[in-house]
């Protein structure tokens, strides 16, 4: 009996593991479908008092909550985001940081700079990190 037990204990505690995928919609030419995106997507940053720009945010993107915070910020060189959106897929986690990125930046009076998707990004179990940054606004 504790053996069953076991299984069906585990069998709730892995279920994320084999929950399916969520896809970036995509228009039949291939590029990605906006209006499908934008239209489910909800960013919440917090907002500090003494004006600091914030390291964590959370939201939902098609129909999925995903969670994520700055690191590793060098003024110089930009700051890597940590995603943590298990059940999208690669392609959403990338543009969650394209528009985690965007906000980041137009806070903080900057320009959005490219994130280094291809080349920086790293996984590590459910979190996927990728460095990115933000350009003066006359770049």
């Amino acid at each position: 009996m504790r053996i069953i037990k076991s299984l069906i204990a585990s069998l709730f505690l892995l279920q994320p593991a084999y929950a399916d995928v969520v896809e970036v919609p995509l228009l039949s030419d291939g590029t990605v479908n906006l209006d499908a995106v934008m239209s489910t997507l909800n960013f919440a940053f917090p907002i500090h008092s003494d004006g600091s720009l914030p390291t964590d945010f959370t939201g939902e993107m098609l129909g999925e909550k995903f969670s994520g915070r700055v690191i590793d910020v060098d003024s110089k060189q930009g700051f890597t985001l940590a995603i943590d959106a298990p059940t999208h897929s690669e392609h959403g986690n990338f543009l969650i940081a394209v528009l985690a990125t965007d906000i980041i930046c137009l806070r903080s009076g900057s320009s959005p700079g490219p994130v280094l998707w291809k080349d920086t990004r790293k996984r590590a179990g459910t979190i996927w990190e990728v460095s990115t940054s933000c350009a003066s606004a006359t770049d």
